[in-house]
């Protein structure tokens, strides 16, 4: 990961998430329907008939009791739009895996943070990270440091624990983000200048002290974890 140009971070810690919500997909259908029984040449008929019925009592009951349906119109409402976006879940959590999610949110959150100023001294990286990827992510900010670049915008995060256990857990993820990185004196974007997507993200958390902290995170571009 140290090695890796960042262009969405959803590649590493060392690159920036980019979401962008995907197009809504709204669908909507108009049914019009048919005219009224005395619309045009049928109402005319209709006037001949009621002077026929005018004439004969009995055919004037039956036609008076006609009456003219005027023309109606429908029409459904769009469809409800819809995203890729993973949907969130209501499901009460433990408080252990409770503490993992917030774990992971707060490393990605440090991230960020140290990210905007290219700062390898921030104190939140070693507060939420432990090697190897806490060593990977100041070696990365010294590095932009060094060369002006920053990080830019903000990253959505649908985390779940996979696995967990008594000092260590898994959890699945599948950011989108509109983060990215810009040289600091121009404001022009760092290449490759990659589109957004959904990224699958695999973090090993581990408990140090009584501290859950990240200490790896694998990165597969351009799709969700199975189940997402």
């Amino acid at each position: 990961m140290a090695n890796r140009r960042p262009g969405h971070a959803a590649a590493s810690l060392s690159r920036l998430h980019r979401p962008q919500p995907h197009p809504s997909l709204i669908r909507s259908s108009t049914a019009i329907a048919t005219p009224g029984p005395f619309s045009g040449k049928s109402c005319r008929t209709a006037m001949q008939l009621f002077v026929l019925c005018s004439v004969l009592a009995f055919g004037a009951a039956a036609c008076g009791s006609r009456t003219a349906s005027p023309p109606s119109t429908t029409t459904s409402l769009p469809a409800a739009s819809t995203t890729t976006a993973p949907a969130a879940t209501t499901t009460t959590l433990s408080p252990d895996t409770t503490a993992v999610l917030t774990a992971y949110r707060a490393e990605w959150a440090s991230y960020e943070h140290a990210l905007a100023t290219a700062n390898p001294l921030d104190p939140s990286l070693a507060a939420t990270m432990v090697n190897p990827l806490l060593h990977e992510v100041i070696g990365n900010l010294v590095t932009y440091h060094q060369e002006g670049i920053v990080g830019q915008g903000s990253i959505q995060l649908y985390p779940r624990v996979s696995t967990l256990g008594e000092t260590s857990a898994t959890v699945l993820d599948c950011p989108f983000s509109s983060g990215f990185l810009v040289y600091k004196r121009t404001g022009k974007q760092v290449p490759p200048i990659t589109k957004p997507e959904h990224d699958a993200v695999k973090a090993t958390l581990v408990l140090d002290g009584s501290t859950w902290k990240v200490k790896s995170q694998d990165i597969t571009e351009g799709s969700c974890p199975a189940g997402y």
